[in-house]
């Protein structure tokens, strides 16, 4: 029987960065938990292809198995290979995958281990060699972290300054909060729930209290002064409960009103932030399946367009005050820990996924890692101003990106759940599930950002992954 397992991680440095690091002496033992029981006996100096032998034993309750690996394929700073020559597996390649994205003047690696294991009795014992191997590469992983990132740090790379966050217990602001953390940057989350925020964003972030509804509780706006950039994320969550009307005011005015006691803050402020970036949303351009839009495109008149509109007319008046804004026009965001994706993964699972109402608008998806670091490129890229669509190269047909999710899990999507179906299970929300336009991304490109992920199957792929 064969098996592979893959891990894929991301950092905050270049390819180049990450790929060295691998290369050092002590790179293997760095990487090799105690708990792993595993005992190095040999390393090799260098990761291309030589007569040099890594060896090892890996202890199991009373056995002891010894390995022999070699190094076979070496391409500086994108692949190394390293193969099982002597061992408990008749097969074992593990290959590690170095790309780079993000902004080339602050790029970030993703770095994708993949081995491919075969043994005759694998039927068996697999799911132990998975859990271990999950365990390890969590550490693994978890120590390049560490090491890359003090790297930098003592290299003078830190970003430095104080960035203020809202939203950031979300999905979108959890990442942001911690790539700025470890760019060296001082995060300051406003949040309405403390503690929930410290549990969830760890020691090296201040969390400050800001409730839009009890705007007068909390010393929150002397966080903003003289702040290097505030990154504002707050909001609702759309797809919370059914929309009543309550709700939707409460859509709307978490939005309009929470983004102008910031902006009123920051007018108040002594030392003015130098940059004020604001999530948007697609939802800027309606759901018509016929149209194109850029940035310069007019909004559609829906509640959703609406409310984009109130919303970013609200941070533009900073621009007066001589702060520079940009708004990021989010789309369909792609991580199975929350959204869209996760909610829909249990249906495709049991065998019950397929079409989300309508199958022919368009579905503008975009890795949460892309997004993320979009966030960030704005806020220290001097060139960025006005609306950004954060979205991938390449939207797809709602009735595509079905069977995409039906691929990477190998399940079918044979189901179409029709628009009144679904108006019946989550509400007037159930209309904007089909989608919308077909986004064009050119603006942030020629910005600089390069994507991870523009390829639906391989987004997906990353995502889904062991």
């Amino acid at each position: 029987m064969r098996a592979r397992f893959t891990r894929g991680s991301f950092f905050s440095v270049s390819k180049k960065e990450l790929f060295e690091f691998h290369e050092r002496a002590d790179a293997f033992k760095l990487l090799t938990p105690g708990f792993a029981k595993i005992e190095v006996e040999s390393t090799a100096s260098t990761l291309a292809p030589s007569d040099e032998v890594v060896r090892f034993a890996l202890r199991f309750g009373p056995l002891r198995f010894r390995f022999e690996n070699v190094h076979t394929v070496y391409q500086p700073f994108d692949l190394f290979v390293d193969e099982q020559r002597k061992g408990l597996f008749t097969e074992w390649r593990h290959e590690h995958r170095f790309r780079e994205g993000a902004w080339a003047a602050d790029p970030a690696s993703l770095l994708t281990d993949e081995i491919v294991y075969a043994h005759p009795l694998l039927v068996l014992f697999n799911p132990v060699v998975r859990f271990r191997l999950g365990r390890l590469f969590e550490y693994r992983h978890r120590t390049t972290a560490t090491e890359v990132h003090r790297a930098r740090g003592s290299r003078g790379g830190e970003a430095g300054g104080r960035v203020v966050v809202t939203g950031a217990t979300g999905l979108i602001g959890k990442r942001i909060v911690r790539i700025l953390v470890e760019q060296g940057s001082r995060v300051v989350a406003l949040a309405r729930d403390v503690e929930k925020a410290r549990r969830l964003l760890g020691d090296r972030v201040s969390c400050v209290h800001w409730d839009f509804e009890r705007p007068e509780q909390g010393d929150w706006r002397r966080e903003l002064d003289g702040a290097e950039g505030v990154i504002h994320l707050a909001g609702r969550p759309l797809f919370e409960r059914r929309w009543n009307p309550a709700f939707k005011r409460e859509m709307e005015e978490s939005r309009v009103a929470g983004t102008r006691q910031l902006v009123d803050a920051i007018g108040a402020s002594a030392e003015k932030p130098r940059v004020f970036v604001s999530a948007s949303a697609l939802g800027y351009y309606g759901v018509d399946p016929e149209r194109v839009a850029d940035e310069t495109a007019p909004p559609a008149d829906d509640l959703l367009a609406r409310i984009c509109v109130q919303w970013e007319n609200e941070a533009r008046k900073l621009e007066a005050l001589g702060v520079r804004t940009v708004q990021m026009r989010i789309g369909i965001v792609l991580s199975r820990q929350a959204g869209a994706l996760k909610e829909v993964l249990p249906l495709f699972r049991i065998g019950f996924g397929g079409t989300m109402g309508d199958p022919r608008p368009y579905i503008n998806w975009i890795h949460i890692e892309d997004v993320a670091r979009m966030f960030t490129m704005a806020l220290r890229n001097p060139e960025m101003r006005g609306p950004y669509n954060a979205a991938a190269p390449s939207p797809v047909r709602n009735g595509d990106f079905a069977r995409g999710i039906a691929r990477a899990l190998g399940r079918p999507a044979l189901i179409r759940y029709p628009v009144p179906v679904l108006k019946m299970m989550i509400g007037e929300a159930g209309e904007y599930a089909s989608g919308g336009p077909r986004v064009e991304i050119a603006k942030i490109q020629d910005a600089g950002y390069r994507f991870f992920f523009s390829d639906l199957d391989q987004a997906l792929a990353h995502e889904l992954a062991s």
